[in-house]
């Protein structure tokens, strides 16, 4: 289920040491820092805006290469300094302490945070997210996955346009987001550590909310089994549908989880 209609909050600006990072806000309350999967934006939330504002301060951020944050201002693909970037934005923004929620490819950045400051990070929820090995969006690409360096060479690059954006709506992705976009995506896909994303759900320490659909298209329900054996305690919520994106299929009833999660962690 979801609420009758998404939210759709002003985009603000705030500026970091190497440029400028897109968010929005909406609720109040204990803040809830949101990072979307790969492409993805703050728009991937507008779901569940509605349904969490009521009992929090839900901050939807727009990671560097997608929306309006742009690469420059932190340009690794590698999970451990996109959450170093996440943290800097907390840090600018004044958040003592946040809970954070992510979806598919932002998982392992929640899971970096929460390594990294888990003095500061008080509850996760991982939507769909990848796990300890490839899950089968992976291995249906390998080939282009080695052909991620040559986005850094302009003359050869734009005859990757036209395939990368197929391969992108073919996988159930939109097909109108800016090029770049989906460059950085592969970027994040080819340096993606499974192993060390493994080993960083044994480590974490935050009550842990875990969500996935039977029917998600690209990670097989095993992959998500296994990663919530691995993470914290917390609520386990399966659906038999609602595929990839069950932030907007399954709003309601993961928001209403995540709330009672971050109620608990409080007392």
């Amino acid at each position: 289920m979801r609420p009758e209609s998404p939210s759709d909050p002003p985009i603000q600006t705030l500026r970091l040491r190497k440029g400028p990072v897109s968010y929005t806000r909406e609720g109040a309350g204990h803040p809830v820092v949101a990072l979307h999967g790969c492409p993805g934006s703050v728009r991937d939330w507008r779901w569940m805006g509605p349904a969490l504002r009521s009992g929090c301060e839900l901050i939807r951020l727009d990671l560097p290469g997608y929306g309006g944050t742009p690469l420059r201002t932190a340009s690794s693909a590698l999970a451990a300094k996109r959450a170093a970037f996440v943290l800097e934005f907390a840090d600018t923004l004044g958040l003592d302490t946040f809970s954070v929620l992510a979806h598919s490819a932002g998982g392992p950045v929640a899971l970096e945070l929460a390594v990294l400051a888990p003095e500061r990070v008080r509850t996760l929820a991982l939507i769909a997210v990848p796990g300890g090995k490839p899950h089968r969006a992976i291995r249906r690409s390998p080939n282009q996955m080695r052909l991620t360096p040559i986005f850094d060479i302009p003359v050869l690059r734009a005859a990757l346009n036209r395939p990368l954006r197929q391969g992108f709506v073919k996988a159930g992705f939109s097909g109108d987001l800016p090029i770049d976009s989906y460059r950085q995506s592969m970027r994040v896909a080819a340096k993606f550590d499974f192993p060390s994303h493994e080993r960083l759900a044994s480590k974490a320490d935050a009550p842990t909310l875990i969500a996935w659909a039977v029917d998600d298209e690209l990670i097989e329900p095993e992959i998500s089994e296994a990663l919530a054996d691995k993470c914290p305690d917390g609520e386990r919520l399966v659906f038999p549908s609602g595929g990839h994106l069950i932030q907007k299929h399954r709003a309601s009833e993961i928001s209403e989880a995540f709330l009672r999660l971050i109620e608990d962690r409080g007392r």
